[in-house]
């Protein structure tokens, strides 16, 4: 005798593969397998060595060659105190249009969010 109310009682679920899905992920689970086993013994060969080469400037005489080319007008202009700037004028963020918009947005966010989640009609088919 089928339960109350459940067409579906007593059958059995099954289960459909598709073999269109399988192939690819198989082949994407071998690439995995083999760079997982192939890339530690090939980042663990010896280096080569590396002929010797002239050293290089370090970073302080290059600065320092790149001050001593500069013209003299241009050194004296990045001493020079900076110009006294005004004080800002921007409001704050929330206070301009854009601001109100992300604050109107993100009310109407948490309110149907809210609203939703009380409003939620979902049950189990094993309750009754």
């Amino acid at each position: 005798m089928p339960a109350r109310g459940h067409s579906w009682a007593g059958r059995r679920n099954e289960v459909t593969r598709n073999p269109k899905r399988a192939r690819p992920f198989a082949g994407l689970l071998a690439l995995l397998a083999g760079l997982t086993f192939a890339a530690p013994p090939a980042i663990a060969a010896e280096p080569t060595p590396e002929p010797a080469a002239t050293p290089r400037p370090t970073l302080v005489e290059t600065a320092e060659a790149a001050v001593e080319a500069m013209p003299a007008a241009t050194l004296q202009a990045a001493q020079a105190p900076p110009a006294p700037t005004s004080a800002p004028s921007d409001p704050s963020f929330f206070k301009t249009g854009k601001g109100v918009a992300v604050l109107v947005l993100l009310g109407a966010g948490l309110g149907y969010t809210v609203y939703s989640f009380s409003n939620d009609r979902v049950k189990s088919p094993n309750a009754d």
